[in-house]
């Protein structure tokens, strides 16, 4: 009798503290190293086997690339991309089937020799892949003609390689290529009313046409072109920040507000840590509106948004930042401290006046493209213990104009040695679509139960009643985290929408709480929720019709 076998492919770009959840991994997620041309360098892979049974792993090597949109684009070792150091990673006696013994981790030695010709110098990248085949086969039953189909699950995890070649010349550039204003008043006017937006989105393409990588941050000024600033803001990228040799990324902004009909200019400026890259401007027209918004009354930069650090209960401390004028003319400042909160949302409540911080000055002018840093201080009491916060607050206003605008910096220390760190989920709310456009989320209530501040982030994956993982990888829900205050509960959304849910029944997610420690060591919480899928939420979703 002849057997037809089906392999249902699962892809998890696993990390090393998913091993325990998923009893089987792979680490390190990511190795990185410096070398010179002929140089050969060795590194540990770990396999790791929690199960209760010994499994094989196959390795095999590959390349990647990323498209616009940061996703991983999977390649073979022997693909053309330019900067793949795939064919020069070697396992030892070129051995790629490892037998790792039940609760056990075993560690391969992993070689990497850069050629003698490689002919620049930059970063260079690959991937290890490690497979492993579970030898249970899921039973089927025969057909009419006798054929019988057999299901085989395979679960593939991942390394990242970065190699850095130093030694050869490398040629370091990336500009802004392309920037597009798409009005969303008139894309949603012309689609469907009740799903209307507002403001715009501004896109730029950034590419990459040197030899080295780069993680660049970018931001916007919108002015009309009477010169009154209407916007500003920081771009963005989805999955990842990496922009890798010979490639091109997206970075963009939503403006959330309509703009009166009239002519105006995008800036954008481009740069990598504080080394200024490039800068760009668009020109576009709103050409109707019915909007009532006004331009924004003063334009100014603070540097840092926030200020977090440790101190020492009973010391006198010191702290500073810089403001800038990007008006077209002089403006004045007044500063003090607030008392610092936060709310459920995980927004910040600024609240009424404290005396206990001095600035040098609380008030000044500055002219235009004037800077000028502020120093302060303070005195956290002797019986403080976890978190000492308050807010600055800055009121400026345009030469001869009465309208005030204010902004703030959060000021949160750590008290060293008094901190204790903690999280529980305290609630799970499952939110189905209203309307087809509409997606499905679980809202997720996480306690802050330590006594000082954080900023935590999840990692997650969806496995269905069937034990299939339902992502490709495991999922960051930010990028940069959120924040939260001890004792505060906030809530953080986990799309369960975008994935192929097509039976009902429980689903399970397991998760990594990843917060920030004293002095910003990385400390992780392994745990997991369930959710039920019933029939009806299938039809709420589309995955099947009413």
């Amino acid at each position: 009798m002849k057997k037809l076998s089906i392999f249902a492919i699962l892809t998890c770009l696993a990390i090393s503290a998913f091993s325990v959840t998923y009893n089987l991994g792979l680490s390190p997620l990511k190795t990185e190293v410096e070398m010179y041309p002929g140089d050969i360098q060795t590194f540990e892979l770990n396999l790791v086997n929690g199960t209760l049974a010994d499994v094989n792993y196959q390795l095999e090597i590959g390349a990647f690339m990323l498209d616009k949109n940061g996703a991983y684009i999977y390649l073979t070792k022997d693909s053309t991309y330019t900067f793949s150091c795939a064919k020069w990673i070697k396992f030892p006696n070129n051995e790629t089937n490892v037998n790792v013994r039940a609760l056990q981790t075993s560690k391969i030695q992993v070689s990497i020799e850069v050629p003698r010709s490689v002919r620049y110098g930059g970063d260079y990248y690959a991937m290890i892949w490690a497979n492993f085949i579970p030898k249970e086969n899921t039973p089927t039953s025969s057909n009419a003609t006798g054929t019988g189909i057999s299901i085989e699950r395979r679960f593939r995890f991942g390394s990242i390689v970065h190699v850095t070649v130093k030694g050869r010349p490398a040629n370091s550039k990336l500009t802004l290529d392309k920037i597009e204003i798409v009005n969303l008043d008139v894309m949603a006017t012309s689609t469907q009313r009740g799903l209307r937006k507002r403001g715009l989105r501004i896109s730029a393409i950034v590419k990459n046409s040197g030899d080295t990588s780069f993680r660049p941050t970018g931001d916007y000024l919108i002015i009309s072109s009477d010169n009154k600033v209407w916007g500003r803001g920081d771009l963005m990228m989805d999955r990842t920040d990496l922009v890798m040799p010979q490639i091109e990324r997206e970075m963009y902004a939503l403006y959330d507000r309509s703009l009166p009909a009239g002519e105006y200019t995008v800036k954008i400026n481009l740069k990598s840590g504080e080394r200024f890259l490039n800068h760009k401007e668009e020109t576009f027209s709103i050409v109707e509106s019915t909007s009532s918004s006004k331009p924004l009354d003063v334009n100014v930069l603070l540097s840092p948004s926030e200020i977090t650090g440790d101190v020492k209960a009973g010391r006198n401390q010191m702290g500073k930042f810089e403001l800038s004028n990007r008006e077209f003319s002089t403006i004045s400042a007044t500063i003090d401290a607030v008392t610092l909160s936060m709310d459920e949302n995980g927004y910040w409540i600024f609240g009424s006046r404290i005396d206990d911080v001095k600035l040098y000055p609380d008030n000044f002018t500055l002219r235009e493209d004037q800077k000028r840093v502020i120093p302060f201080s303070y005195k956290v009491s002797q019986d403080a213990t976890g978190l000492y916060a308050f807010a600055l607050r800055i009121k400026t206003s345009a030469e001869n104009s009465s309208n005030l605008s204010t902004f703030y910096i959060p000021v949160m220390m750590r008290i060293i040695g008094t901190t204790r760190y903690g999280f529980e989920i305290t609630n799970v709310e499952k939110i189905m679509p209203s309307t087809p456009t509409d997606k499905a989320f679980l809202r997720v209530w996480i306690k802050n139960t330590g006594n000082t501040f954080t900023n935590f982030n999840i990692i997650y994956d969806i496995v269905d009643p069937q034990m299939n993982y339902l992502t490709l990888q495991a999922q960051y829900l930010s990028e940069s985290g959120f924040s939260i205050f001890p004792s505060i509960e906030r809530y953080v959304d986990i799309p369960i929408g975008n994935y192929k849910i097509s039976k009902a029944g429980e689903y399970r997610i397991p998760m990594m709480i990843t917060y920030k420690g004293d002095k910003n060591s990385n400390q992780q919480i392994k745990t997991e929720i369930t959710f039920e899928i019933t029939q009806d939420d299938l039809v709420r979703m589309g995955s099947v019709q009413s």
